[in-house]
This record gives structure tokens, C-alpha cells and sequence, in this order.
């Protein structure tokens, strides 16, 4: 069954790229395969140069697109490609085929809408009994 983790941020949206960045990382070190599902294409070249000058004495395999393996970067939620590791999630819903990966990573940071929507993906998979986690970050993690 796929797990999900939450983590909290106190910062807005490059503070949580910074922590994919780091979440990536710490993925490709374990030789898993990453999915980053962001809101947007804009979003998507953020991350896109953040992680090619993320350390620099590391290499992130990645791409935008879903084509990318290990890691890929994608607005595109309607199709996940040959991915089932770990999926990244920052947009506000859930992809229909989220239970595909072994476990799933829910960022939330500060914006009233978003926050909401990570609300209700916590309530949704509770209430299908997903085994879930909890990282309040707001205090530790600074980029």
C-alpha cells in the first residue's frame, strides 16, 4: 500500500522547491525513481534549474517531463509515464493514479488555498486508511 508523508513548511513556494531539491537528492542516493508534480511550466523550470545547481559536488538525473528517468519534473497530472517510486506532490489534488507509487510526499506550505487543499488530501487519505506521516518542518528546515 502507498505511504504518504506531509511536510510542513513556514516558508512560500521556493522554500518548498529547496526541500524537493533536498527530498530528491536524498531519492537518488537511494537509487529510487521521482515523480515532482508541480502546478505549473513555470514552476517546473524553477525546479528544473534549482536541482541542476542544487550541490555541486552532486549530479541529479533529471528532466522536465515525464519521460525523465530517474527524476522527473511534471505539470502534466493526467499521466505518471513509467513511474512508481516516489511521487512529489505540489499541486492542490491528488492525481487519480497516485496509488501506484510506493509512497507519496504531500509539501504544504503557507497560502490559504493550498493549505485547504492539503487539508482535504490528509482527510481523503486517512479515510481510505493509507498509512500516513507528519513533518512539521516550520521551525528546522531552512534553505
Amino acid at each position: 500500500m502507498t505511504s504518504v508523508s506531509f511536510y510542513k513548511l513556514s516558508g512560500d513556494l521556493q522554500v518548498a522547491l529547496a526541500l524537493v531539491c533536498q527530498l530528491t537528492q536524498k531519492a537518488v542516493n537511494a537509487k529510487q525513481q521521482v515523480l515532482c508534480l508541480v502546478p505549473d511550466n513555470d514552476t517546473a523550470e524553477q525546479l528544473d534549474k534549482l536541482l541542476w545547481g542544487f550541490q555541486a559536488s552532486a549530479f541529479v538525473p533529471h528532466g522536465v517531463g515525464i519521460e525523465h528517468l530517474p527524476i522527473a519534473i511534471s505539470a502534466d497530472s493526467s499521466d505518471p509515464g513509467e513511474h512508481h517510486g516516489i511521487l512529489i506532490n505540489l499541486q492542490g489534488a491528488i492525481p487519480t493514479w497516485f496509488s501506484r507509487f510506493e509512497r507519496v510526499m504531500e509539501v504544504i506550505y503557507p497560502e490559504p488555498d493550498y493549505e485547504q487543499a492539503k487539508r482535504d488530501n490528509f482527510k481523503f487519505y486517512k479515510e481510505r486508511g493509507y498509512p500516513l506521516s507528519f513533518h512539521d518542518l516550520t521551525e528546522k528546515f531552512k534553505p
